[in-house]
């Protein structure tokens, strides 16, 4: 029993003494790490503020890339088929602001719209309008900062196509609306301001 009792604190002791070795060994290389990890938090501390220095202006496209988006209708009673292209351009009406101690670029492309209108094989219109188009309507003061929102087709009544079209101030209610006839008789257009009567 002796000797068991003898093996037995012989063990611990031999155990608590690999014990405390290797924790010194942890603490001599602790120091190694926590300035390598130092380093680290400081670089990516110099990073973030770098960061948020080239973040301080924000410059934003609308749409981001130039796009085209094509809408055609048919009116098959009069055999018609009408085709609204919108094409951006590379020309922009700017909008700036601050948030957050952040500067806020936002360029909203210029866009030109592509008409045709066919009847049957025909071409009856083949014409683009840009918002300088309108410039005898809505200004040249305004549509220095507007851009020439959308175009659509709205309908028809008897031989005349009624299309409607916005040129706006991005981001404001500022707005020049129009309708625009399209005579098939004559060929000729004519245009109408749009005032909202709710507003």
């Amino acid at each position: 029993m002796k000797s068991q009792f003898l093996i037995l604190i012989i063990s611990i002791i031999f155990f608590s003494c690999s014990e405390q070795k290797k924790e010194k060994v942890a603490v001599e290389k602790k120091p190694e790490r926590v300035e390598t990890a130092k380093k680290q938090i400081d670089t990516l501390t110099i990073s973030e503020r770098q960061d948020l220095t080239d973040k301080s202006v924000i410059e934003r496209y609308f749409p981001e890339e130039n796009e085209t988006i094509k809408f055609d209708t048919i009116l098959s009673a009069q055999n018609l088929k009408i085709s609204i292209q919108s094409t951006t351009l590379d020309s922009y009406v700017t909008n700036e602001f601050e948030s957050d101690g952040i500067k806020y670029i936002d360029k909203y492309r210029d866009s030109k719209k592509h008409l045709r209108i066919l009847n049957g094989n025909q071409v009856i219109l083949d014409t683009t309008f840009v918002k300088e188009t309108f410039v005898d309507y809505a200004g040249q003061e305004f549509l220095d900062i507007a851009n020439l929102h959308g175009y659509w087709f709205n309908g028809i009544d008897k031989n005349v196509l009624e299309f409607f079209g916005a040129i706006n101030k991005p981001e404001t209610d500022w707005s020049y609306a129009f309708y625009h006839f399209f005579d098939l008789t004559n060929q000729e257009f004519r245009i109408e301001e749009h005032i909202d009567e709710e507003i």
